[in-house]
């Protein structure tokens, strides 16, 4: 008995070992906790956002990043390929989000800010947006049906 108990925990070590870093994400694109935590992500916004209207702008044009990422990687899922559907934290292309943000928008202050902010938020990038690419997702089969 204690052997297949030591067997048992031996492979479930080996098992839990192998696993990567980002598994205690969960999958679906799920995030544990609130967006934009890590120091990658601290970093850029700091570099990108010089008041709050602007980490607003940032954060919409990220999420916008993320849904064009998440439709790319269900699109590969299809298509056959082994991909990861774990959470983004730490894992956006800041590059592709800094190229997407409108110039002239640096150094303006909050009340000027605040028509594109709303623009965005018209949009629903992390909202409306985020449920159609799940749902883009699920119907391929890649990711479990969670706003339907």
């Amino acid at each position: 008995m204690t052997k297949s108990i030591s067997i048992s925990l031996a492979t479930a070590l080996l098992i839990s070992a192998t696993q990567p870093v980002w598994a205690d994400h969960g999958e679906n694109f799920h995030c544990d906790r609130m967006p934009f935590l890590s120091d990658q992500a601290k970093a850029a916004m700091n570099q990108l956002a010089h008041n709050n209207g602007m980490r607003k702008i940032v954060s919409f044009y990220a999420w916008q990043w993320e849904n064009e990422e998440m439709r790319r990687i269900c699109d590969a899922g299809a298509a056959g390929e082994n991909v990861d559907t774990s959470c983004l934290e730490g894992r956006r292309d800041w590059d592709a989000i800094a190229a997407k943000i409108p110039e002239g928008l640096a150094g303006q202050s909050n009340k000027e800010l605040r028509p594109h902010m709303l623009e965005l938020t018209e949009r629903g990038y992390h909202t409306t947006d985020r449920k159609e690419v799940m749902s883009y997702c699920a119907k391929l089969g890649v990711v479990d049906s969670v706003f339907e």
